[in-house]
């Protein structure tokens, strides 16, 4: 008799198998078992899986490594791409009020006394599904009146830039929801409101509101301008800063483009003018 080397169960010298384990047999001295080689059996049985387990967590670590830029890139063009969608709202409801009121909607409304009043994205809320809340506002009365934080606080979905998710870019100090876009504070100003016919260097040429990566004013905030002349980048007064290489832009013609930090200078100053009569051709 001899011991299974696997199951370490007595087994006949002339069996070719383990009958309990089906083990192939190789001869064994009599009393062979848990500390001859079986154990070794199991020590061998134990060094292969060991191995097997570090080349698998080894690969999947090397697997996830050459996967997570391609991951994060498809996350950002996802991001990208809705905050496009953000924009072209944004586009159709300015050409919406254009349609209502003969005029895009100016940056702003201020008082006599050059007192803030309300800014273009609340009054384009009836034109991105916001009657209720577009109701509830007193125009007759600055946007900052006690009577308007209920109001102001309330966020709108597309007026966020789906890559700032962070609640201190969302909200400001004091509860007021915040916008991660603005309007081409040389489209419209304080109490100005351009029409079609106004804009002479032509729809597709002129940038109305675009992406900005910090200072974040409330979306109520008649303030929420910026030019985009000086140039682009992650500054409160500029454009862009939120993805690589520039920013969104929509267009007096509706569209959405994409347009690079590197673009000329004296381009990007075309574009910011509606009426210079430059003639700048595709960028």
């Amino acid at each position: 008799m001899c011991h299974c080397p696997a199951c370490d169960q007595p087994v006949s010298r002339s069996a070719d198998a383990c009958p309990h384990c089906g083990i192939p047999i190789v001869g064994a001295p009599l009393g062979a078992g848990r500390s001859g080689s079986a154990r070794s059996w199991q020590m061998t049985l134990l060094a292969v899986f060991a191995g097997v387990s570090a080349l698998c967590a080894g690969g999947l670590g090397i697997g996830l490594a050459l996967l997570l830029p391609a991951i994060n890139n498809a996350r950002e063009a996802a991001q990208k791409s809705q905050s496009k969608g953000h924009l072209k709202q944004m586009a159709v409801a300015l050409h919406n009020y254009h349609d209502t009121y003969t005029t895009f909607p100016p940056s702003g409304t201020f008082s006599a006394t050059n007192i803030p009043h309300h800014g273009w994205q609340t009054m384009i809320l009836p034109f991105v599904d916001q009657v209720p809340l577009y109701n509830i506002i007193d125009h007759s009365v600055p946007w900052d009146d006690p009577r308007h934080r209920r109001a102001f606080m309330m966020p709108i979905p597309g007026y966020y830039n789906p890559k700032l998710t962070a609640s201190a870019d969302r909200f400001s100090p004091h509860g007021l929801a915040l916008s991660h876009y603005a309007m081409n504070s040389q489209f419209g100003g304080p109490n100005k409101a351009l029409k079609i016919t106004d804009i002479l260097d032509g729809t597709s040429n002129t940038i109305m509101v675009g992406e900005v990566g910090t200072g974040f004013l409330a979306w109520g905030d008649p303030a929420n301008v910026r030019d985009p002349a000086p140039g682009m980048g992650a500054a409160p007064d500029r454009f862009g800063g939120v993805y690589k290489g520039g920013a969104n832009f929509t267009m007096a013609d509706g569209g959405v483009r994409f347009i690079s930090d590197n673009i000329d200078p004296a381009v990007l100053k075309a574009l910011s003018t509606p009426a210079s009569k430059e003639n700048e051709g595709p960028f």
